[in-house]
């Protein structure tokens, strides 16, 4: 009886989950994230290179600066012209580390990356 008892017990256990860890992830979801991290990396590489943002919606590459603050001088209002110009001097005076950084965490956090 008590072995009959040890038999189911042991079957038992056997038979069931024991621990709820969710599953690894698949070969295939590794691999795409892999190849997202290096994308990233590399337009990060070409970014520090070439000293401008990822994509063409930088609003503070090459040149963006210059032409903002011509634009301010044109501005009648001083208030405006003002903000105008705070917003040139933080595009002129802004490291391309701190862009292309900025741009790769974004990249990166796309990829499932942190």
């Amino acid at each position: 009886m008590l072995s009959a008892l040890l038999l189911i017990l042991l079957v038992t256990a056997c038979s069931s989950d024991g621990d709820f860890h969710t599953a690894p992830p698949s070969l295939r979801e590794v691999t795409a994230a892999n190849q997202c991290m290096q994308q990233c990396q590399r337009q990060y590489d070409s970014c520090m290179t070439n000293r401008t943002g990822f994509g063409s919606g930088d609003s503070c590459g090459a040149g963006v600066a210059t032409q903002r603050e011509a634009k301010c001088d044109k501005i009648d209002n001083p208030d405006l012209r003002k903000s105008c110009q705070a917003s040139s001097d933080y595009c002129r005076n802004r490291l391309p580390a701190l862009t292309c950084g900025e741009d790769n965490s974004r990249c990166t956090s796309r990829c499932g990356g942190s």
